[in-house]
């Protein structure tokens, strides 16, 4: 058996793993390479956004800097500032190589004392002198988070003109942003109205957060300053093509065509789990190293393995994130798709007192709701809560 494994999970997912979105993907290069358009990239977890943004950024990596950045981990508006800065400085170190070393250099003096780190970032000058200059002010208590915060999203524009440069910057749950206060917004429109070499692409997984960001006319600071993009399921043709091909070159193996049929209906096009499940049917494989033919039987038990695996995580979610009320409609429709008459009737309760429960569900994109219906975004889960 082949040592390359068909499928990958977790971790950085390129190439053969990394199934094309060509419009979305087409559409977004055009419009960061004119700097055009900004966007934000608005998708449930699972939904392949991280890849996406990373596969942007390597694909233009060669034309101008692009960094990516998650913003998890940004809940202090140091942290915010210290990520911002050392991303562009990686991707310039990325783009032209380390000659001037000025991510390393930015990394000793930031740990420096003050003193002997303003005498460093005199000698280095230029843009990086000015915000390691804020930075070493905030440490001293001279400068203010809304200070840190303005110097951190004017660094890249003033050093993309000192280096005659363009600069991407991909921001990965942006959601998350939301931790440094309201200002972050305001101070984002006030950068992005005066930047002239940088584009942005925003990504999120709260659908509510973000349309209070970009999509409230009066309200929101960033409202028709980005274009929007709701990143779907894959086609289910080109899942297909990618599962069948995978199991091919990596394994050798067939997969009968109601298999294929089956496997799409499971998983739908969630990229991270048309790669879980395609892994628990190569661990099928492996075990039955004789086998060259993957069957629907072998598609039903491998989701079963996948249901199994994943089942403490669904768990851990059920117990602790939803109302009793928000379960009674998960749990009406674990099984199809319903109209807000339908759930309530399930549930026993009059359509009007589910009103705010379906929008905060639909907001958190754990509802997606289409044609007056509304279904399970996450198809996987909804086959868990239908096994319960």
């Amino acid at each position: 058996m082949n040592s390359q494994a068909a499928f990958k999970v977790g971790g950085r997912i390129e190439a053969p793993y990394y199934i094309e979105r060509p419009d979305i993907e087409g559409t977004l290069l055009r419009d960061v390479r004119t700097l055009s358009q900004s966007a934000v990239i608005m998708a449930p977890r699972r939904f392949g956004k991280t890849a996406l943004l990373q596969r942007l950024c390597a694909q233009l990596g060669d034309a101008m800097l692009a960094p990516y950045v998650n913003c998890l981990p940004l809940h202090r508006a140091a942290a915010f500032h210290d990520r911002i800065v050392e991303a562009v400085l990686g991707a310039f170190e990325s783009r032209h190589g380390k000659t001037r070393r000025l991510l390393a250099t930015w990394k000793d003096i930031i740990k420096r004392p003050v003193i002997g780190a303003l005498k460093r970032l005199e000698e280095v000058g230029g843009s990086v002198q000015s915000v390691g200059s804020v930075r070493l002010r905030f440490r001293t208590q001279e400068a203010d988070e809304d200070e840190l915060l303005r110097a951190a999203l004017d660094f890249p524009e003033r050093f993309a003109e000192e280096q005659n440069e363009t600069v991407l910057l991909a921001l990965d749950e942006f959601q998350a942003l939301s931790a440094l206060g309201e200002s972050i917004y305001p101070l984002f429109k006030s950068a992005m109205d005066a930047q002239r070499r940088v584009v942005y692409l925003f990504s999120g997984s709260s659908l509510g957060l973000l349309q209070d960001v970009f999509a409230q006319e009066g309200k929101s600071p960033l409202y028709q300053m980005v274009g929007r993009v709701f990143l779907g399921e894959l086609d289910a043709a080109r899942v297909a093509a990618f599962v069948e091909e995978r199991l091919q070159t990596a394994d050798g193996a067939q997969i009968e065509p109601n298999a294929l049929d089956r496997y799409a209906q499971l998983v739908g096009g969630i990229p991270y789990y048309v790669q879980k499940l395609g892994l628990q049917l190569e661990h099928r494989l492996y075990l039955r190293d004789d086998a060259r033919t993957v069957t629907r039987e072998d598609v039903e038990a491998a989701f079963d393995s996948l249901l199994d695996e994943i089942d403490l995580d669904f768990q851990e979610r059920w117990t602790t994130r939803w109302s009793d009320q928000q379960q009674a409609i998960l749990l009406a429709l674990s099984e199809c798709g319903r109209t807000s008459s339908e759930i309530a009737e399930a549930v026993g309760v009059p359509p009007e007192n589910l009103t705010y429960n379906l929008k905060k569900l639909v907001g958190t994109m754990i509802l997606s709701k289409e044609n007056g219906s509304y279904r399970i975004t996450d198809r996987v889960f909804a086959a868990w809560l239908a096994r319960l």
